[in-house]
């Protein structure tokens, strides 16, 4: 059984990682392996079953344990972006490359320039995803999407998917 989702955590660092460099506050920061151990042992503390201690959640923890930058990091690194239709997407974060977002192609047209986080600082690279949710393109850059590569792909796409608007 695991405890936490390896995924999960990597995120959340991610997420907090970001969060503090954009906002520059010298005390936000992701714990390390050591300082995680550290959140595990408090939360062990009076637990008599290993049920106890996943019902606690490691996530909860080290969320409460950001105190008063929780917001400020939700606010700089959101877990989902709100799309047209009502429809939210996940945000996929990581260390080693820029946040990114995956959804239809159709909940990005009109956007005039691709979504970001960090208060407008950090644009999301876009995954936009066929009617079969494979990925047709993948950029940061949609102006220069909608220009030079659209309308080729927008031929082949009318095609083979007759029933969607194709703008």
């Amino acid at each position: 059984e695991k405890f936490v989702d390896k995924d999960d955590l990597a995120q959340w660092r991610a997420r907090v990682t970001l969060a503090a460099k954009i906002s520059g506050k010298a005390d936000l920061a992701a714990p390390d392996d050591e300082g995680l151990a550290r959140v595990i042992a408090n939360a062990c503390e009076g637990a008599i079953s290993f049920a106890e201690l996943r019902n606690a959640s490691l996530m909860s923890l080290l969320d409460a344990g950001l105190g008063e930058h929780r917001a400020l990091v939700q606010r700089l690194a959101p877990t989902h972006l709100q799309l047209t239709h009502r429809r939210r997407a996940p945000i996929t974060y990581s260390l080693e490359q820029p946040p990114w977002i995956a959804s239809r192609m159709q909940d990005f047209f009109g956007l005039p320039r691709a979504p970001s986080v960090g208060d407008g600082k950090v644009p999301l690279v876009v995954h936009l995803l066929a009617p079969n949710q494979r990925p047709v393109q993948v950029t940061s850059d949609l102006p220069g999407f909608w220009v030079k590569h659209y309308p080729a792909l927008r031929k082949q796409l009318m095609r083979r998917y007759p029933k969607h608007q194709w703008p």
